[in-house]
């Protein structure tokens, strides 16, 4: 069975195209922002592309994020761990104190079904 592992450039990729959905943009639309040709969006979200520093900025600044997140990633095992954990966060922003908590506590609720049923 091959193993199922995910290259940097493959999740750098889904992250851009992560972001890029959420802001409601197309391929297109980011490649114009970036100063970058879509074909070579659509090549880097899909991870067929390892792109630059300098053309990860680019795409950044085409997304008015900070580049720190898309690149804000670990090496070894702990890439999905800490992908999952930045997609949480990434979903908690622009929520006020009092929303987190109470998303929070449902995690912890979900969480401990999980080990009861585990």
């Amino acid at each position: 069975m091959k193993e199922n592992r995910q290259t940097i450039s493959s999740i750098i990729g889904e992250r851009i195209r992560r972001f890029r959905m959420q802001q409601k943009l197309t391929q297109e639309e980011l490649a114009f922002n970036s100063e970058l040709h879509s074909a070579y969006i659509g090549k880097v979200e899909r991870g067929e592309k390892c792109p630059t520093i300098e053309t990860l900025y680019k795409i950044a600044n085409g997304l008015k994020i900070p580049l720190h997140k898309l690149t804000n990633i670990s090496s070894g095992t702990e890439t999905e761990k800490n992908d999952a954990m930045h997609r949480i966060q990434e979903s908690l922003d622009g929520l006020s104190t009092e929303e987190m908590l109470k998303i929070a506590q449902i995690v912890e609720q979900v969480a401990e079904l999980m080990h009861n049923h585990s």
